[in-house]
């Protein structure tokens, strides 16, 4: 015979109020298996059973049917309890599913609509603490949505804020991130966190100690372009009639001496990047092996897009780099 769960067990079940239907029957489900009552709730006695097994799960139900009601509010229990439930555990659970699952959906849309209606009010911390409590509700009523469309709600709520247009751009354009909604809230942490202990002369450092990423599962990325006005095959960003037309400034003057197309490779490491004096701008150093893709350093003004993390860097003099 199972043990009567204690009051420490059941205190972390929260109270069925009609609600909350989806986040107490998962952990409600999950105490009474633990405690071997799972079965009498949601299975019915064959008919050839014995005496003594009838007896036991006529125990069981009992002590099944209190577990159950401990957790439910006086509406609910109005509402569920009847002569019928009130001594039949299987009767009892099985009501209750139908009554509050019916209601799931309604639940579903009005969680949804209270995230759509929630709208950033300048507080970086604030919303990034109210959006987990959003995405942790959501998956409490099992709304599914793909997580790269979760990620651009996130951000589009913070779009109108001109301070922060420039980290919405950078994150938006960040593949890795932007599959994952909790990647995004904690780069938008770390960037609140650094400028909320840095001035505004550091507002560089902070995108960019926001974009960058803690793995090494993409340590290098290769890259292949056009030059000296034909066609690499290799380059896939355009087609053959398309090379240089979306960047007619980047056109190399005509060099006959050198090859057909360009590979470039380089490391992450190979680059390190500090802040700089001119505010709105940091340095990126190379090494030596870096393929003298830059020769000693650039600036890069955030008036233009950069990207870390293996990307390709947009330069005030709209010159290209690998990184």
């Amino acid at each position: 015979m199972a043990d009567r769960p204690n009051k420490k067990e059941t205190s972390s079940i929260p109270i069925l109020d009609g609600t909350n239907y989806s986040k107490w029957y998962l952990r409600m489900h999950f105490l009474l298996r633990s405690k071997d009552l799972l079965d009498v709730c949601e299975k019915v006695i064959g008919q050839d059973a014995t005496p003594s097994t009838i007896n036991r799960w006529t125990k069981l139900s009992f002590e099944a049917i209190p577990t159950i009601t401990s957790r439910i509010n006086c509406r609910v229990f109005l509402e569920v309890i009847n002569s019928e439930t009130s001594d039949k555990a299987n009767l009892l659970w099985s009501k209750i599913n139908k009554q509050y699952a019916s209601k799931r959906a309604m639940n579903k849309g009005h969680e949804w609509m209270s995230w759509q209606k929630a709208n950033y009010s300048g507080n970086l911390h604030q919303y990034i603490e109210d959006t987990h409590k959003f995405l942790l509700k959501l998956q409490s009523v099992s709304i599914k949505m793909p997580s790269k469309i979760l990620s651009y709600i996130i951000l589009g709520k913070l779009a109108g804020d001109p301070k922060l247009s420039q980290v919405v751009e950078l994150l938006t354009l960040h593949e890795q991130i932007i599959e994952k909604p909790n990647q995004i809230l904690s780069r938008l942490q770390e960037y609140a966190n650094h400028c909320q202990t840095k001035d505004n002369s550091q507002i560089t450092m902070a995108l960019a100690s926001a974009l960058v990423l803690a793995t090494n599962n993409e340590p290098y990325q290769i890259l292949y372009y056009c030059a000296n006005g034909k066609h690499n095959p290799k380059c896939l960003r355009h087609k053959k009639e398309e090379g240089f037309s979306e960047n007619p400034h980047l056109r190399p003057q005509r060099q006959d001496n050198k090859k057909e197309g360009t590979k470039c490779k380089t490391s992450r490491s190979d680059f390190n990047s500090t802040s700089s004096p001119h505010r709105h701008s940091f340095e990126i150093k190379t090494s030596a092996n870096s393929g003298r893709l830059w020769s000693n350093a650039a600036h890069v003004s955030l008036q233009r897009c950069f990207h870390l993390s293996s990307k390709i860097y947009k330069t005030p003099s709209n010159h290209r780099g690998l990184v």
